[in-house]
């Protein structure tokens, strides 16, 4: 069975980074990340263009977590907790699998950085150890090749292709499926 109360909220910390809650102080990172065409070009959801936007997308994140539905954290600097480099969570559940979605953006400013590699680490092992998740699983629009090759270096697999999955933007999207599971050792 899973474990879906987060309160209180769980920080993650890593080497540089502070996973904390997304909140609503956080409006204009949100709206930089979450408004910016190149953070979101593999990302179909509608962009941020408003702060009233950006807050729709802070109520989200906060709603989810109250729910038991999802969690998602701010990848900050953890030396200046106010600076966001992205968002990283769960983005479903789904309890009768033992299994979430895990998705993850990232602000281009920050790429190349190798954060979301050490992101990923802490939020798995939150999931497998805290939530009591049994897999993991990613989806991805295919052309985002450096996606990809974050789960491959982080030992997911291949699972399958869907194509024509859904429509965004008038758009048809194949999304590519990867997988994590629990390994005995955790």
């Amino acid at each position: 069975m899973l474990n879906l109360h987060f309160n209180p909220f769980p920080e993650l910390r890593t080497r540089r980074l502070l996973l904390r809650q997304v909140l609503p102080t956080d409006v204009e990172a949100v709206m930089k990340i979450r408004g910016n065409e190149e953070a979101m070009r593999y990302i179909p959801r509608p962009r941020a263009k408003t702060t009233e936007d950006a807050l729709a997308v802070v109520k989200m994140l906060t709603d989810g977590i109250k729910e038991g539905k999802s969690i998602n954290w701010a990848v900050s600097n953890i030396h200046n907790p106010s600076e966001i480099y992205g968002i990283m969570g769960y983005v479903n559940f789904y309890p009768e699998l033992n299994k979430a979605e895990i998705g993850y953006m990232l602000h281009p400013d920050y790429w190349g950085k190798a954060y979301v590699p050490e992101a990923i680490v802490e939020v798995e092992k939150f999931g497998f150890e805290q939530i009591n998740l049994q897999s993991i699983e990613a989806k991805i629009d295919p052309r985002n090749g450096n996606s990809r090759k974050i789960l491959l270096r982080n030992n997911y697999q291949f699972n399958k292709l869907v194509e024509k999955e859904m429509t965004f933007q008038d758009e048809e999207l194949d999304s590519e499926y990867y997988i994590k599971h629990k390994s005995l050792g955790i």
